[in-house]
């Protein structure tokens, strides 16, 4: 029996050591574009217009999104923080240091670099650049996640617990609580034994009726560095929307690596920040 424990103990001390990386860097074009919705305060229009998403307040509480995310994360039992953040965040990086010192965690600064454009170039570019910054994600496991969506301690647990493979979660569509029209915003997967075999980012209508069993993915994953790191620095953009995808890199790592990554389907809805009509459904699933 002590033998045990002091194995779940090493495995456990061994997954606080795994950190957990939020992509946190996009301009939030969508966000600013749409329309106001009734009921919503000057202040919450205000921040949506001029925040980074992850930074736009929710809930009761009134703490950013990202408090969230970061609270669920150690729940799950991750101490350290990577966060990739555009570099006029000023305000956004002084709310953190102040929630790192308040949660007794670890963040770390990662900067986008956007090459003179008024954007940044996506997903894959972000974590390819922080790479480049911590030498030692080439090295080791770590966890990804968006800075606007409000993953459970379950889907954070699943990934941790998987040390073989890199992983992801695959999220029944159904149980999500979105509209259909809202599905080719996301990537839908096809899955064959638990691996995935293929993703397919923003699909069209005619590319999702060919799915029966919808599971698509929200953005959160784990991956090896060594493995992942030379399919996301040769990531091509996409000639569409000009932007180099993690859904792409990962595309071209399973298409040369059969069961690299293997999927955990899951049956939660997932709270999305992307328009301001979310942030009161935000509020209200939180309250």
């Amino acid at each position: 029996m002590l033998l045990l424990l002091r194995e779940e103990e090493v495995q456990q001390s061994t997954m606080n050591k795994i950190p957990m990386v939020i992509m946190a860097a996009g301009v939030s074009s969508r966000m600013k574009r749409s329309s106001i919705p009734v009921g919503i305060s000057k202040k919450l229009v205000k921040q949506s217009n001029m925040r980074e998403k992850g930074f736009i307040q929710v809930g009761d509480g009134n703490q950013p999104i990202i408090f969230y995310i970061i609270n669920n994360c150690i729940k799950a039992g991750i101490k350290d923080f990577y966060v990739i953040l555009s570099y006029d965040s000023t305000q956004f990086q002084k709310y953190l240091r102040k929630i790192e010192k308040k949660l007794a965690i670890n963040i770390t600064f990662g900067f986008q670099d956007f090459y003179g454009k008024l954007k940044p170039i996506g997903t894959s570019d972000a974590l390819f650049q922080l790479m480049n910054q911590f030498q030692e994600l080439k090295k080791k496991r770590f966890l990804v996640c968006n800075s606007d969506n409000i993953y459970s301690t379950k889907a954070i647990r699943l990934l941790l617990n998987e040390s073989i493979y890199n992983s992801m979660i695959a999220y029944n569509y159904k149980c999500l609580k979105f509209s259909e029209e809202r599905l080719s915003s996301f990537s839908i997967l096809k899955i064959k034994e638990n691996f995935l075999i293929s993703i397919i980012e923003k699909p069209n209508f005619e590319t999702i009726k060919r799915f029966n069993m919808k599971f698509v993915s929200m953005n959160i994953f784990s991956f090896k560095g060594h493995q992942v790191y030379n399919y996301l620095k040769n990531c091509p953009i996409n000639k569409e929307r000009k932007e180099k995808e993690i859904a792409t890199a990962i595309q071209n790592m399973i298409s040369d690596n059969n069961n690299s990554m293997i999927t955990f389907p899951l049956c939660e809805h997932v709270p999305d920040l992307t328009f301001k009509e979310d942030i009161n459904t935000i509020s209200k699933f939180l309250n």
